[in-house]
């Protein structure tokens, strides 16, 4: 009885410790899927005219109401832009003809890779970025896409069933992205 007891320990640590090292690594990210429970999305012109909106605007300028400092300086600002844009590019040459939950999220994957030499703030800033993509195409979750790319690992995996993410007054993740994630 032991044994078998000392076994199963051994195996969930195990896993713990490939989840953590996969996590860490961003191993899991590359490998999160994008296609489960996939869904047709709504393309139209008032998408594409939003879409085009987003792309037109400043990114990454300060913003008080976040605590968001806004990019170190212009070429971090610049280059941070055109990672957020060039996920836009794709939304809008692909949508069009693949209007699915799957095609957002591929976007994203293929697109949040190019933020990981930024830093913390700037990252967590695309994630605001990224929110408004779904909200404008109408994704609402990104099945913990996005969680897995800024952690390392899926929040909702420590959550208990039905549990919601409720911040704290003085949490950081009060307006974060994550938090709208977390939520969802």
């Amino acid at each position: 009885m032991l044994s078998a007891m000392f076994k199963a320990v051994i195996a969930a640590l195990v896993v713990a410790i490939v989840l953590f090292l996969a996590g860490i690594t961003g191993l899991l990210f590359r490998v999160w899927p994008t296609g489960l429970r996939d869904e047709i999305l709504v393309y139209s012109q008032e998408t594409e005219s939003q879409l085009k909106a987003l792309k037109a605007e400043r990114k990454f300028e300060p913003d008080n109401a976040s605590y968001y400092p806004g990019a170190p300086d212009e070429p971090t600002r610049l280059a941070a832009q055109a990672s957020v844009d060039s996920v836009i590019d794709g939304l809008l040459i692909r949508l069009p003809h693949d209007a699915h939950r799957s095609t957002v999220l591929s976007a994203f994957k293929a697109g949040l890779p190019r933020l990981d030499r930024f830093d913390s703030e700037e990252r967590g800033r695309a994630l605001v970025y990224m929110q408004r993509i779904m909200d404008i195409t109408g994704v609402h979750t990104s099945s913990e896409l996005l969680n897995v790319w800024r952690y390392g690992f899926p929040y909702s995996w420590l959550r208990g069933p039905n549990q919601s993410f409720q911040p704290t007054s003085g949490s950081s993740l009060r307006s974060s992205p994550a938090a709208a994630e977390l939520r969802r």
